[in-house]
């Protein structure tokens, strides 16, 4: 079981349970700047240790469903927010 996901629920709850009880949130700001650093330090690991051939030569279907999702999730975002005036 992937612990970050365990951390990630416990966070939440604290967070949640801290704001509706009336603890400033301002608190939380240092923590939100860490939690970035953290994402953006696993992402590189994972970047850095993909071998890029053998993942084209084993898994170019996947890498093509994965494109062509983002490509459609970004014009349907693009669509929503230029039909609801928002740019």
């Amino acid at each position: 079981f992937p612990m970050f996901i365990l951390f990630f629920v416990v966070a939440s709850i604290l967070t949640t349970f801290l704001t509706k009880n009336g603890i400033n949130t301002d608190i939380f700001h240092y923590f939100k700047i860490l939690s970035k650093f953290c994402i953006v330090m696993a992402m590189s690991a994972i970047g850095l240790n993909t071998d890029i051939i053998k993942l084209i030569k084993t898994g170019g279907q996947a890498i093509f469903l994965g494109g062509s999702c983002w490509i459609a999730i970004t014009l349907v975002d693009l669509l929503m927010q230029r039909f609801l005036n928002l740019w």
